[in-house]
């Protein structure tokens, strides 16, 4: 059965979807994102992905409305075709074709990517791990709060993760903590929750959204507060949220192991917690 993909109002072979070599998404990184996690057919977060979609879509002035019903009608439909139990959704909308110059033009007809990818998850069971992380200068545009395309620092971070087997990387800005390449981090000091508040030097993450009610809701202590490089290292613990990796712990970051390179319990906890919120037992 051939995966199938979604262009432009179009169900298409995965193979054969295309864009425009002048499509301002490729050429100047002029478009929004979203990643949607798929765990046994279901969509996880998916209102809060709608929301981010459209502040994302609002702070670009790119001129694409969409009704939530039918997109998400057009997920459960590739979801469907395409056989997968878990894994993503990924969506993309760029502000669409022009003749290739800066100053884009208005009323430009925006281009619609969906497609789907099986993941297998680290979820909080018997397999559940903690994963390694590096330490990078935080590299990228001032409007980290805009989930857009532009992406080159993270993928320069990131590669170099991966080249020191490590999971991710941990970016800095003036000696503090913002996030990480593709996540939000989070630690736990004293039994005290910490993260990064929601401004323009973060992404505003739907995890880190769903977390932050789970953890007012059984009354844990959050405080949302920038930290140093030095308090990072000298946490009780640390873990990280995505869509993609939900909360993982990460046990050693560069060469200093936390919590002894073991899984904390509030961590753990967490986990759990978050998991229930789309995890029917």
């Amino acid at each position: 059965m051939s995966k199938i993909a979604y262009i432009n109002s179009k169900y298409i072979k995965f193979n054969n979807a295309k864009i425009h070599i002048e499509d301002r998404g490729l050429q100047f990184a002029d478009s929004v994102y979203e990643v949607v996690a798929i765990i046994n057919k279901n969509l996880v977060d998916l209102k809060f992905h709608f929301k981010r979609l459209r502040y994302s879509l609002g702070k670009l002035n790119i001129e694409y409305k969409f009704n939530d019903k039918k997109l998400t009608n057009i997920f459960i439909k590739l979801i469907d075709n395409n056989l997968v139990k878990n894994g993503i959704i990924y969506l993309q909308i760029t502000r669409g074709v022009q003749s290739r110059e800066h100053a884009y033009k208005r009323n430009l007809k925006p281009t619609l990517i969906i497609y789907t990818q099986n993941k297998i998850f680290n979820l909080p069971n018997k397999n559940f791990k903690g994963v390694k992380a590096i330490t990078h200068e935080d590299l990228r545009w001032s409007r980290r709060d805009i989930k857009t395309t532009n992406l080159l620092p993270n993928v320069l971070a990131e590669n170099l993760a991966n080249k020191r087997n490590a999971y991710t990387a941990i970016l800095i800005k003036n000696n503090k903590i913002t996030e990480g390449s593709h996540s939000n981090i989070w630690i736990v000091k004293n039994n005290k929750i910490l993260t990064h508040p929601s401004n323009t030097d973060i992404l505003k993450g739907v995890t880190r959204t769903t977390l932050k009610l789970i953890i007012k809701e059984f009354g844990l202590k959050l405080s949302e507060n920038s930290f140093t490089k030095k308090q990072l290292y000298d946490a009780d613990e640390v873990f990280l949220t995505s869509s993609g990796s939900f909360v993982t712990p990460v046990i050693k970051i560069d060469s200093k192991l936390i919590n002894n390179g073991k899984i904390g319990n509030i961590t753990l906890k967490l986990a759990k917690l978050y998991s229930k919120s789309f995890i029917n037992e």
